[in-house]
């Protein structure tokens, strides 16, 4: 059955009426006060986040989409909405945040460079202004020719730096990319990526460095499968105590046995430790293996000085996010009255 939408209803019952209408009924809405976002506030707080990455059908029926993010929604502070992952077409991510907002859920809006010019990325930000979705994060993405149509070309005129920059004048002055001032400025809580999983540790640092100086107010790694790897580099951080300059967000990709961690090793940028698979393949129960290994990495993570959060890069099996959730209160409460001591796996 064909369906008409709101507009092309008044066009045929009244058409003097249409616009009276659209405008007494409150479709144009006044933007909302301004003030912090969850995130922000919880970060501010010193509540360890957790939040679960959701990824956009490649259709515009977005019914199970909500829905699985409502099921989890008890045991995480917010979603993270990923852009078009792995250079495939899928429904916007400015739509999905609103889903998300209708919901009751807080959003973390992904932002990929690769196909957006200045004038895209320009477009989506006011939309995410106008609709009150304040938390974004900035990435380049995988190349175009990697996804679902090969023979799209990448955008190139901005950096992940350049945006990151441009995000903070937009935040803190108002400003346009081209200079044109706007008012009131859009109250953006800007964050980055980073991969712990680095030979040049200097190097690593002086990017790091770089998207703080810029205006990064929170920076999320990449997954971690090996502690020590991770704690190397937040030793780093801390040393250079760029932990109080920005909030640092663990990610851990949930796996639920061998074939689980063979799809990941399959994704550009990760490797997955051999000692990993070992231990998951010589297991008569890899499934209850796999949650204790992931137990493992959770209570590592959270006892890491620096770390103020944890990602999901994937939504964990749903019959794990109570253990998951539990561990992470109780390792919260060791910390917070000093039971529990930073763990440091590169000393003793």
């Amino acid at each position: 059955m064909i369906t008409f939408n709101r507009l092309q209803t008044l066009f045929t019952t009244n058409p003097f009426h249409q616009w009276s209408s659209l405008l007494t009924t409150g479709h144009f809405k006044s933007a909302k006060t301004r003030s912090f976002s969850r995130l922000q506030t919880l970060l501010a707080a010193g509540h360890f986040v957790v939040s679960a990455e959701l990824t956009p059908p490649r259709h515009y029926k977005t019914e199970a989409f909500t829905t699985n993010a409502e099921k989890i929604a008890a045991y995480i502070d917010l979603v993270q909405i990923n852009d078009n992952a792995m250079a495939q077409a899928r429904l916007s991510t400015l739509v999905a945040a609103q889903l998300m907002q209708r919901s009751g859920i807080e959003s973390v809006v992904q932002l990929t460079l690769r196909h957006r010019n200045r004038i895209a990325l320009q477009s989506d930000l006011l939309g995410l202004a106008a609709s009150d979705i304040r938390n974004v994060i900035v990435l380049g993405g995988y190349p175009c020719s990697a996804g679902s149509d090969p023979d799209a070309k990448d955008a190139t005129d901005l950096s992940t730096l350049d945006a990151i920059a441009a995000l903070t004048r937009l935040t803190t002055q108002g400003q346009l990319f081209n200079g044109q001032q706007i008012a009131p400025p859009p109250d953006f809580y800007v964050g980055s990526i980073a991969t712990s999983a680095v030979t040049d540790l200097e190097a690593s640092m002086a990017q790091l460095t770089d998207k703080i100086d810029r205006g990064a107010k929170f920076i999320q790694l990449q997954a971690t499968f090996e502690l020590a790897e991770t704690e190397r580099w937040m030793a780093e951080v801390r040393a250079r105590n760029l932990h109080k300059r920005a909030h640092f967000l663990a990610a851990l990709y949930p796996f639920n046995g061998l074939k689980s961690l063979e799809r990941l090793s399959q994704i550009p940028g990760l490797s997955i430790p051999e000692s990993l698979m070992m231990r998951i393949s010589q297991s008569r129960d890899r499934r209850s293996e796999s949650l204790k290994a992931n137990l493992e990495l959770v209570e590592g993570i959270r006892a890491i000085e620096g770390i103020r959060g944890l990602h999901f890069r994937a939504i964990p099996p749903r019959e794990w996010l109570p253990k998951i959730s539990e561990l992470i209160r109780t390792v919260s409460q060791r910390v917070a009255i000093g039971e529990l001591k930073v763990q440091n796996p590169l000393e003793g």
